[in-house]
């Protein structure tokens, strides 16, 4: 037995239900459950709601031919319905990823899928269900066989109503690098000159460097650049912080998934491979590179010992606040290697400008549903006389105002529901 959503074939037992053996798939954690003989007739064959409906409307259905999975069984015509409805069905068939290729096939470009599936728990097993899914494996799984713009909405009980868009997947992933650079002179042409020796196995990339109008010649450094086939230069007339240039990055990124890389020195490159693989490999939407290999002092700097310390005290005291906010077990929020499948960002809008960004990217990736992986790297600081741009006596503030205020703030507009 292979997984649906990642091909793994390895999987742990869980527990047995029922006389049934639920296991769990080794790399993205889809939840399988023995097969019964009761005949396929016991399904259930829900008929779609006016809920549904509108659903598929804010998703985009104007026309008049809707497919109905739950419903049909004959072979499907190709590009003929300009939007489909499946209730309850996907967990039921053996193999769940040939099922969303017809319906794939059978969708125009651009048309609106929604689904219904039970919640991955013990209570929502049903007799007819082969799959249990989470909020990240049913994205993965349509991710994986061509619908993007995925959104996953619990109802009441233990059901998601699930609504994606059919796109056309390139034939190769790309990758889409975000490096925001301000008065970084010295380092920026190196780390340049190894991130185009850099090679993504199994992906393409594309480099995009949004430069600030520095005061110390990186801009004309970064002038070099243009033109080059692999990177895209976004010059801005003045500095508005780090997070509004890498802001700035997204809305130029076109590839499936996106890493942040800054211009200084203190990550290493090296570390792209094991960062990139669970996202690749469809077993993770969201990755962070956590610089904790053991020790809580991620910074050391040898003339500036009491600063160091201050500023590790501050690191532990911001990631206990979030992980206790939002009910999460990080080691490293606020790491600059966030690498994320490029879907996570639709419906999200941002709005910090500073460092407060690394608070509000990975808060609202978590309240849209997603579970970090965290995966060590390799980290070496830099001080303050050697570049670090934080300020103590302001940041710290606006990180707590963040955090506070996307506690209950609202996430996804409503019109997307």
């Amino acid at each position: 037995m292979n997984c649906p959503v990642c091909d793994e074939s390895s999987f742990a037992r869980l527990l047995v239900v029922r006389g049934r053996a639920v296991t769990r798939c080794q790399g993205c954690g889809c939840v399988a459950l023995d097969a019964l003989s009761t005949p396929a007739d016991c399904e259930e064959r829900p008929h779609a709601t006016s809920r549904y409906m509108h659903a598929l409307r804010s998703r985009g259905f104007r026309g008049t031919s809707l497919l109905d999975v739950s419903t049909t069984s004959t072979a499907l015509s190709p590009a003929a319905y300009d939007a489909g409805i499946m209730l309850h069905r996907l967990q039921t068939q053996p193999a769940p990823g040939e099922l969303l290729g017809r319906v794939h096939l059978a969708l125009r470009p651009g048309a609106p899928l929604l689904l219904t599936v039970p919640r991955g728990t013990q209570s929502a097993y049903r007799a007819q269900d082969r799959w249990c899914f989470d909020e990240t494996t049913i994205q993965l799984l349509l991710l994986r066989h061509g619908f993007h713009e995925v959104l996953v909405h619990k109802l009441t009980g233990s059901g998601m109503l699930v609504t994606a868009v059919r796109d056309e997947p390139p034939p190769r992933p790309k990758c889409s690098i975000v490096i925001a650079a301000f008065n970084e002179y010295r380092t920026f042409p190196v780390l340049m000159d190894a991130l185009l020796k850099k090679q993504i196995p199994g992906a393409d990339r594309e480099i995009i460097v949004i430069e600030s109008n520095s005061t110390d010649g990186t801009r004309e450094l970064a002038k070099q650049y243009q033109g080059h086939p692999e990177i895209k230069l976004v010059l801005q007339d003045r500095p508005l912080g780090k997070g509004h240039a890498v802001r700035e990055g997204f809305r130029h990124a076109t590839g499936d998934v996106v890493l942040i890389q800054d211009a200084d020195l203190e990550y290493d490159l090296d570390d792209y491979d094991a960062l990139l693989a669970p996202i690749l490999s469809h077993r993770a939407l969201f990755v962070l590179g956590t610089r904790h290999a053991g020790d809580w002092k991620m910074r050391q700097f040898a003339k500036q010992k009491v600063l160091s310390a201050a500023l590790n005290l501050g690191h532990a005291f911001f990631t206990g606040l979030i992980n206790f906010l939002f009910r999460q077990n990080m080691t490293d929020p606020f790491t600059m290697f966030k690498v994320f499948h490029r879907d996570c960002l639709f419906g999200l809008d941002f709005r910090c400008n500073r460092f407060d960004f690394d608070h509000e990217l990975v808060i609202k990736l978590v309240r849209k549903g997603y579970r970090p992986l965290e995966v060590p790297v390799n980290y070496s600081s830099r001080s303050f006389r050697e570049g670090k741009k934080v300020r103590l006596f302001r940041d710290p503030f606006n990180w707590l105002w963040v955090d506070l205020k996307l506690r209950f703030a609202r996430v996804l507009p409503k019109d997307l529901w």
